[in-house]
């Protein structure tokens, strides 16, 4: 059986030698391993370049595409190193990277988001340094609670122990039986809940409602909108940004922020919204983007509908990203 990227980079063997060599060479170290898994899985790294042959030179008129496929991986392999930074360092060096290195204005957003009450639902996607998101809102004096999944056993154990230091609740979309009850639980306390909206393989379509994303048309998931409306917490869009592995931006947009940006007011709802604003920043910037792996399941997914079939969400808008 073939082993994955995460849990190759995440063997014991080699998570001792990061913790050996500190971050600065332990960097260079899991550039070093990607490189040789994808000389080593070269069907794997085809998909990707295909993915974004697809989206980014057909669909977004791109003509220097190997500059783009280059950057992708170079992103690819810079949220593992988030990942493993943030699951495994000390809790006081992280706090004064994380505060260091991030600008953070827009918390601001957040916590004005939070005055209404009922909790916020901050939505993400796999988007630049994702890892960062609720270690920094927490050492911010937020209250944060997140939905996970786990691709190691012992990636699980270790971040739900950094969780516990940060007092961040993990909920376990595995483990957890009900996620929606437990997520709306959570949302009651006025809590902030990090979850993503681009985890393709979790999505629970609906058969009525059809919306696009990256060149497909697909059935609108379901999940957030059920969350949004049980509860009536404020939806929030947030990523960080990544300039490099020492610069980094946190960008956030209320649901108003949304609709202004998308200079539209055809999209019913928030599930849709944050899509659309996914989408965006992953045409603009698809080095930050590294679910690429994962583009050909939309493609060819039961969800997925004939491109040919008439559908009258427009599959790509034109914002105006200020805060790129």
């Amino acid at each position: 059986m073939k082993i994955r990227l995460s849990p190759f980079l995440q063997l014991r063997f080699n998570i001792f030698l990061y913790l050996i060599f500190g971050w600065w060479l332990a960097k260079y170290y899991i550039f070093f391993l990607g490189k040789l898994y994808f000389l080593l899985n070269r069907e794997e790294k085809k998909i990707i370049e295909n993915s974004v042959v697809d989206v980014v030179g057909k669909i977004n008129g791109v003509h220097n595409i190997r500059k783009v496929i280059n950057e992708v991986f170079q992103g690819i392999l810079s949220h593992y190193y988030e990942k493993m930074f943030i699951a495994f360092e000390d809790k006081e060096q992280a706090t004064k990277f994380l505060n260091e290195h991030i600008i953070k204005d827009d918390l601001a957003v957040l916590l004005r988001s939070l005055s209404n009450g009922k909790g916020v639902i901050v939505i993400t996607g796999h988007y630049g340094a994702i890892e960062y998101i609720p270690t920094l809102l927490a050492v911010n004096d937020f209250h944060v609670s997140m939905i996970a999944k786990f691709k190691t056993k012992q990636l699980r154990e270790k971040v739900f122990a950094q969780a516990e230091k940060y007092k961040i609740r993990l909920i376990d979309a595995e483990k957890t039986g009900n996620v929606i009850k437990t997520a709306i639980k959570e949302l009651k306390e006025n809590r902030v809940l990090v979850t993503q909206c681009d985890e393709i393989e979790e999505w629970r379509p609906s058969k009525k409602k059809k919306t696009s994303f990256l060149g497909q048309v697909t059935g609108l998931d379901r999940t957030i909108n059920i969350i949004q409306s049980r509860t009536g917490a404020e939806v929030v869009f947030g990523v960080i940004r990544r300039y490099n592995l020492s610069e980094y931006k946190l960008i956030m947009y209320s649901y108003e922020d949304m609709q202004k940006i998308l200079n539209t007011t055809s999209l019913s709802t928030a599930g849709e919204t944050v899509l659309k604003v996914l989408e965006q920043f992953i045409l603009y910037h698809p080095e930050q983007w590294y679910q690429w792996k994962k583009y050909p399941e939309l493609k060819n997914s039961s969800v997925a509908i004939a491109k040919a079939q008439k559908h009258t969400t427009s599959p790509f808008l034109q914002p105006v990203l200020g805060k790129l």
